[in-house]
């Protein structure tokens, strides 16, 4: 069977996205948003999404981190703060107050994204903010959202990190799937696990919802998941579904399923204090591996430090507040992950398995340099130091946070 039955977690409206949705819907012969829409099409940039269900598992704070970072190390990149519902991260890089937001761009008082960017102390980095004081300023219309993507897609640079609101709605959900790397985040509490989970389900469900309406064949199952009758049938799982696809549509079906093996998502479990806590992404991988045939990698665990407040407080991220603390050495992995991955000298697969090597000779020495998947240990990054020129630079930067 291509897909495990799927007990394990409820879903329903909530779930997903049914009584969230806002949106206006888009009109009879209008192309749905497709997820190969990518910013990486037309200017050569990595998209970078940071979700996960529910607030205060650090979705703002690592999406800052991850920016001040890439940009330390000599990449161009823009951090767009699209949790339109509680827009904060500026805060996170001591930007205390925007001059234009979103609110600007999509009221057209302003022509384009660049007439919105904040600048940041952080050379090579650029902010574009939100304002969540106006009712409903989370609840895009489709034109509006479509409107945001088109734009992000044309801007210039290495990265473009989105950070994303805490909820399965469809903008939220539009906005993950349009990430080259998609990042959950989660707590290690079980409700933080739970809610991670989902929120990777129901980011299936609406690739899934997307893709079968683009088949006039499938229309009639796309229907199905934007009305959650699938998810109130129990213990209907995504095997059933596809095997329901395959039956009406072969050729649509392995379309679909071409694109499935692309779907890329990675964990990062957040605040872990003890070895239970450093397994958490382990189990999360292994059963999103069984009840949905996703291969989820795990870009980093980040230890709990009470630095992180701290550094919160003072309006600076960790990095560079505390730059050679555990989390900010975890952080410096993940970052090497990210570039070597955008290099392309080295596959996806060939990282994984290495990775994948990496993990079973650290499975006894769990710490927050070595309980990493897709993300680097130390004599991985000394490896591309020595392989990659390009990136020379870069990685020395990191293996001297790292190795002290």
């Amino acid at each position: 069977m291509l897909f495990s039955q799927d007990s394990e977690v409820k879903t329903g409206s909530e779930e997903s996205g049914a009584g969230e949705n806002t949106e206006n819907p888009p009109q009879p012969g209008e192309t749905q948003i497709k997820q190969e829409v990518s910013a990486a099409d037309v200017s050569g940039k990595t998209i970078i999404a940071v979700g996960g269900a529910k607030g205060g598992v650090g979705k703002s704070a690592l999406a800052a981190n991850l920016a001040v970072g890439l940009s330390l190390l000599g990449q161009e990149v823009v951090l767009a703060d699209l949790d339109l519902g509680g827009a904060d991260v500026h805060l996170y890089l001591g930007v205390k107050s925007l001059p234009k937001t979103w609110n600007d761009f999509l009221d057209r008082k302003a022509d384009s994204l660049e007439a919105i960017i904040t600048p940041t102390a952080f050379q090579g980095l650029k902010l574009i903010g939100g304002d969540s004081s106006r009712l409903g300023s989370e609840n895009l219309p489709y034109a509006q959202k479509r409107k945001i993507m088109r734009h992000l897609q044309e801007m210039e640079g290495d990265f473009l990190i989105l950070d994303l609101g805490g909820n399965s709605s469809y903008n939220v959900l539009d906005f993950f799937l349009f990430a080259d790397h998609k990042i959950v985040i989660s707590g290690t509490e079980p409700a933080s696990i739970l809610d991670s989970y989902s929120f990777v389900k129901v980011s299936i469900y609406r690739f899934l919802e997307r893709s079968f309406s683009e088949y006039n064949s499938l229309k009639e199952l796309a229907l199905k998941f934007k009305n959650g009758s699938w998810e109130q049938s129990n213990g209907l799982s995504l095997d059933f579904i596809f095997k329901a696809v395959r039956e009406r549509d072969a050729d649509a079906y392995n379309n679909i399923m071409k694109s499935y093996e692309q779907f890329r998502v990675s964990l990062v479990i957040n605040m872990a204090e003890n070895r239970k806590d450093f397994q958490i992404a382990e189990s999360m991988q292994r059963v999103l591996k069984e009840k949905c045939f996703l291969n989820v990698g795990v870009l980093g665990t980040i230890p709990f430090d009470k630095l992180a407040r701290r550094a919160a407080r003072s309006f600076t991220p960790i990095i560079v507040e505390y730059p050679r603390c555990q989390p900010s050495k975890a952080i410096h992995q993940m970052l090497a992950a990210l570039l070597l991955d955008r290099d392309q000298s080295l596959s996806r697969a060939d990282l994984l398995q290495k990775t994948n090597q990496m993990r079973n000779e650290a499975k006894d020495r769990i710490s927050s340099e070595t309980m990493t998947l897709d993300g680097l240990t130390i004599s991985q990054i000394n490896d591309v130091y020595d392989r990659v020129p390009r990136l020379r630079q870069s990685f020395q930067r990191i293996l001297n946070i790292v190795t002290t």
